[in-house]
C-alpha cells in the first residue's frame, strides 16, 4: 500500500451529501479538507473518472476467503481482513460465538488472542471490534449454529467472556426471552456495549421491554425470528415501529425478498438500516465450495450457503455486493445503499466521528468504483491499494 496525501474523483458520496468533482486532502491517515470543483494537483491521485465514498462498514461478518474467526488462527484473520477489503470493507466486527463444552472458556480465548494478533498484519480491513453472536440464543432459532454452539444465559459465563474479550467486546446478539438473558442485556448496557436481539422467538411486548432497557439493534431482520403477524407483530414489528431501533438486513435476494427489503427501507429510512453480510467461510470461493461450519458442512448453492438440509448459513455476500444488490433488487438510491453500508452502521456502534463519513477529521478510509460499482482502489488510512 502506497501513502497518498490526497485524490481526486468524479462523484463524492459523504455519504450525508453528493459533492461533484471532488478533491480530498489527507494527512496522518485522517481527512483534513474537502473541495468540490476543485483543480486536480500533479500529486493528486486521479481518479476524475471513478466515484467514491467512505470505506464500508460491515457489522456482522463470521468469515470469507475459506476462513472462520472460530478458526482461531492469525492466519485465518489475516486471510478474513485480506478478502473483505477487497470487497469494499474497510471496517468490520469480527463475528463469532464459543460452544457449550468444557473447553469454552479457553477457545473463546483462543479467538479473541488470534483475533488480536491477526488484525495487526498485513494488508486487509480494519478489525473495530468483536460482535458475539450468541451463544445465547433460542434453540428453535438458531439458525445455521450447530446445537452445541448454544448455551443458556447465565450471568457467570457472561462475565467470563466479558473478562476475555474485554474492550473489543462492542456488540452482543441475545435472545431475550431465554431465563437469565435480560439480565445479561442490563449488563451489557451498563457496559456500553450493542446489545442486538436476534436468534429469537421474542413476542412484540418482550421486544419493546428490551428497547426500553436500552437494546437498539436487530440482528438479520427477518431472518431466525418470527414473522410478522397481523395479531401478534413480534421483534419484527416491535423493530419496524420503533425509530431507535437500527436493523441489520442481508441483501442477497435470497435471505429476504425485494420486496421485503424495498418495505423495511421504506419504514426504517437509510438512517436506521444497515446493511450487512453475515459472510461465512465459503464467501468468495466458487460455487460449489464445501466448508466444515458451526452447524455441519456448509456449502455455496447459487449464491448462498446452505447446510445439507438446505437451511441458509450466513451469506456469500462481500460488502460492495450487499450495496449493489440493494440499489438494484431494492430500488434505492446508490446514495442511500452506500449510506447503509457505511454513516449508519458507524453510528450504530458510535464511531460516525471515526468511520463511515467523509468529515474532516475521520479516518482517510474510501472506495474508489465505476459506475457498475465495481472497485478499482481502495484507500485505509490514506494508503491506496489497486483493486482492478
Amino acid at each position: 500500500m502506497v501513502e497518498i496525501g490526497s485524490f481526486s474523483c468524479r462523484r463524492l458520496y459523504t455519504p450525508a451529501q453528493c459533492l461533484e468533482y471532488a478533491k480530498v486532502e489527507i494527512s496522518k491517515g485522517r481527512i483534513v479538507a474537502i473541495h468540490s470543483g476543485g483543480k486536480i494537483s500533479p500529486s493528486d491521485l486521479n481518479a476524475s473518472h471513478l466515484n467514491a465514498s467512505p470505506g464500508l462498514v460491515d457489522l456482522h461478518i463470521q468469515g470469507c476467503g475459506g476462513y472462520d474467526f472460530l478458526d482461531g488462527s492469525p492466519e485465518a484473520v489475516r486471510i478474513i481482513r485480506y478478502t473483505a477489503l477487497r470487497g469494499g470493507c474497510t471496517s468490520l466486527l469480527a463475528t463469532t460465538t464459543f460452544p457449550d463444552t468444557s473447553d469454552a472458556f479457553a477457545r473463546l480465548s483462543a479467538i479473541v488472542q488470534a483475533i488480536r494478533a491477526g488484525r495487526e498484519n498485513g494488508e486487509g480491513a480494519r478489525i473495530i471490534g468483536i460482535h458475539l453472536e450468541g451463544p445465547f440464543l433460542n434453540p428453535e432459532k438458531r439458525g445455521g449454529f450447530g446445537i452445541n454452539y448454544i448455551r443458556k444465559a447465565d450471568m457467570a459465563d457472561f462475565r467470563q467472556a466479558m473478562e476475555i474479550v474485554g474492550d473489543d467486546l462492542r456488540m452482543m446478539t441475545i435472545s431475550p426471552e431465554m431465563e437469565g438473558a435480560l439480565e445479561i442485556l442490563r449488563e451489557c448496557v451498563a457496559h456500553g456495549i450493542r446489545i442486538s436481539l436476534g436468534h429469537t422467538t421474542a413476542t412484540y411486548d418482550l421486544a419493546r421491554k428490551c428497547f426500553e432497557m436500552g437494546a437498539n439493534h436487530v440482528t438479520h431482520l427477518f431472518n431466525a425470528m418470527n414473522g410478522l403477524n397481523h395479531r401478534e407483530p413480534g421483534l419484527v414489528g416491535a423493530a419496524l415501529e420503533d425509530e431507535r431501533v437500527f436493523t441489520q438486513v442481508i441483501p442477497d435476494g435470497v435471505h429476504i425478498h425485494p420486496a421485503i427489503l424495498r418495505l423495511i427501507y421504506r419504514i426504517k429510512g437509510a438512517e436506521r438500516l444497515c446493511l450487512i453480510t453475515d459472510a461465512t467461510a465459503p464467501c468468495g470461493l466458487p460455487d460449489g465450495s464445501e466448508i466444515e461450519g458451526v452447524g455441519g458442512r456448509i456449502t455455496i448453492r447459487d449464491g448462498a450457503v446452505r447446510l445439507p438440509d438446505g437451511t441458509l448459513a450466513g451469506s456469500a455476500l462481500l460488502m460492495s455486493e450487499a450495496v449493489r444488490r440493494m440499489h438494484h433488487l431494492a430500488g434505492v438510491s446508490l446514495n442511500d445503499a452506500l449510506r447503509m453500508a457505511t454513516l449508519t452502521p458507524a453510528t450504530a456502534i458510535r464511531m460516525e466521528r471515526e468511520i463511515g463519513s467523509a468529515e474532516r477529521g475521520c479516518m482517510a478510509d474510501f472506495i474508489l468504483f465505476d459506475d457498475e460499482l465495481r472497485i478499482h482502489y481502495i484507500i485505509l488510512g490514506g494508503r491506496v491499494i489497486t483493486v482492478g
